[in-house]
């Protein structure tokens, strides 16, 4: 949806304006002349305007006249789209005021289907009413002598806009509206528009898609459109200042699954700037109503941010699902959640690394920058073989992203720190290539050098790995790896010692996990590696690869090639990385 929106949102105001300051002088002969040259007699095609919510006038009195002007006005610009039609009009000399109330603006359905056969309907049809529209600031004399407009204040009360977005495939050229108000008048200068509590429906008849914001306010100060500011890059719509506001975002997935909430949108036009508050992308059913509703595994999302920021946007693009331009994004505080259950079949999931399915998404995506700080990410699995969920933390997250998008071919990386199982701080790197994205190629790095007791991982390894840490410290952790969508590979060293494991079995009617006592024991004196380094001995470093399962996504992927690394340094046998989860048997 273009900038051509708003201004189609303004112009009747303009051209009530316009058309008002003609009135003194000029107004029956111009109605005349029109009617002239253009063929149409509205009292002879049977559309007489309203004459002011069809109160009975005296006939000295112009307002009907007025009316009819704007409504030739209108019709005029819109190349015959648009009906006008004004409940009450009230001028203030003195104060040198103007009021319009109940003004409504439809399309005509005729002209609708004509202009689409022709090729001349514009992408976007509006019908909106507004209760008030309040000037302030004119200067009658100036108005009936110069063709030029200076006011002090615009403003609109409670306007109902329903916006039908057509994307009709235009075979000629729009004329500009700019253009065409300006063989009209000189120059408009407003110090200050107000667009006060407005609802607005913005309806696609493509994607068949409704949206909705609610109490919307639009505030522009010093705009000025004269030959001059008409390609002024640093005005918006030709204001110095732009700022619109709505609350209450809400939009539904198809499938019924997930809601998009947001409380409040703030967006600064004229720096390019959008502040999300409350932002909020999750499911609202259970986990368990949500894997009732699947016949294939599949995760679960929750993400919700307080304040999400958007630096050198385009977001007219942005709010209509477009293309999302933007030269920063800035997130604060949240929580990112994701549930498997893994009771369910697994599906196929080849291309679905990052950068695969960014070549994928139906619109441009372009982010210079995107930093996210303070965000807690938890991820949970019902694992069928144990009947239990594990939970892995990652606390206070702190991420830098440079270049994520899908319009150029450098590559898109990621940097972040975070608290493993809330008190172990990682480092991580990712780089997605966006020359081979196709394949998936990516290459990865993960460090932790803070020593912390191998129990802290027992809350997922148990319940997932079917496996627990009875005793033994973890003190550093380095992998490097590189792959693509079919594997990965690279090196390990993990530095621990007096290690020690008990290894888990479910038995049948019972809801807790016991020791494989006989198992546990041979494994810890005879496979097991308790040291690394051992004694006085150079630290050991693995080769970690790992053939990925089609079912498994990209971190199972970084996960199972960093964990062979581990088994091999530990002694245990690699085929653990593949073990499959099934359900127990009963």
């Amino acid at each position: 949806m273009s900038r051509k929106r708003l201004l189609l949102l303004l112009s009747p105001a303009l051209l009530l304006i316009a058309g008002y300051f003609a009135v003194q002088v000029y107004l029956r002969a111009t109605i005349r002349d029109e009617e002239k040259a253009t063929g149409n007699n509205l009292v002879r095609e049977g559309k007489k305007t309203d004459t002011l919510g069809g109160k009975k006038v005296s006939a000295l009195d112009l307002r009907p006249h007025f009316v009819e002007r704007l409504q030739q006005l209108l019709k005029k610009s819109s190349n015959g789209l648009y009906e006008l039609t004004v409940g009450d009009l009230t001028v203030d000399v003195l104060a040198s005021t103007i009021a319009l109330r109940n003004v409504t603006v439809r399309p005509d359905a005729k002209q609708l289907e004509a202009l689409k056969a022709s090729g001349l309907l514009p992408d976007d049809v509006f019908t909106f009413a507004f209760k008030n529209l309040h000037i302030e600031g004119v200067n009658l004399d100036d108005a009936i002598t110069s063709k030029t407009m200076d006011y002090k204040l615009v403003k609109l009360v409670n306007p109902e806009i329903e916006i039908v977005h057509y994307k009709a495939g235009r075979t000629k050229p729009e004329c500009d509206f700019t253009q065409r108000f300006l063989k009209e008048m000189q120059k408009l200068s407003l110090d200050k528009l107000v667009v006060q509590d407005g609802n607005i429906s913005v309806h696609d008849k493509q994607k068949g898609t409704t949206k909705r914001f609610a109490n919307v306010q639009v505030l522009m100060k010093d705009i000025l459109l004269n030959e001059e500011t008409r390609a002024d890059k640093s005005r918006f719509l030709f204001a110095k200042e732009a700022r619109l506001d709505f609350h209450d975002y809400s939009s539904r997935t198809k499938d019924g699954l997930y809601n998009l909430k947001i409380a409040g949108v703030s967006v600064n036009a004229a720096q390019k700037q959008i502040t999300l508050n409350k932002f909020s992308f999750g499911s609202p059913l259970s986990k368990q109503a949500f894997v009732k509703k699947q016949k294939q595994a599949k995760e679960m999302y929750g993400l919700s941010i307080p304040t999400v920021t958007l630096t050198g946007v385009d977001w007219w693009s942005l709010l209509n699902e477009e293309d999302v331009l933007a030269t920063e994004v800035e997130m604060r505080g949240g929580k990112f959640s994701v549930y498997f259950n893994r009771s369910l079949p697994s599906k196929k999931k080849l291309g679905n690394f990052p950068n695969q399915l960014l070549l994928k998404l139906p619109f441009k995506l372009d982010i210079a920058r995107i930093k996210i700080r303070n965000l807690d990410l938890s991820y949970e699995e019902y694992n069928p073989l144990s009947q239990q969920s594990g939970t892995i933390y990652f606390d206070n997250a702190s991420m830098d992203i440079t270049n994520a998008g899908n319009q150029n071919k450098a590559p898109v990386v990621v940097n972040g720190t975070a608290l493993l199982m809330h008190q172990v701080p990682v480092r991580a790197r990712f780089e997605f290539d966006m020359r081979r994205a196709k394949s998936g190629r990516f290459s990865a790095s993960v460090h932790s050098a803070t020593p912390y007791a191998g129990s802290l991982l027992n809350s997922f390894t148990a319940p997932l790995g079917m496996m627990r840490v009875e005793k033994g410290e973890l003190k550093k952790l380095d992998a490097t790896i590189r792959g693509d969508e079919t594997g990965a590979s690279g090196t390990v060293q993990v530095l621990y010692n007096d290690l020690k494991l008990a290894l888990l079995e479910k038995d049948q009617g019972k809801t807790t996990l016991d020791k494989k006592d006989v198992t546990s024991l041979l494994a810890n004196l005879v496979v097991l590696k308790k040291d690394n380094p051992k004694g006085g001995k150079t630290p050991r470093v693995e080769q970690g690869s790992f053939q990925r399962d089609p079912t498994g996504g990209f971190m199972m992927l970084v996960w199972k090639t960093i964990l062979v690394g581990v088994l091999k340094s530990i002694g245990a046998p690699t085929k653990l990385a593949y073990k499959k989860q099934t359900a127990a048997k009963q």
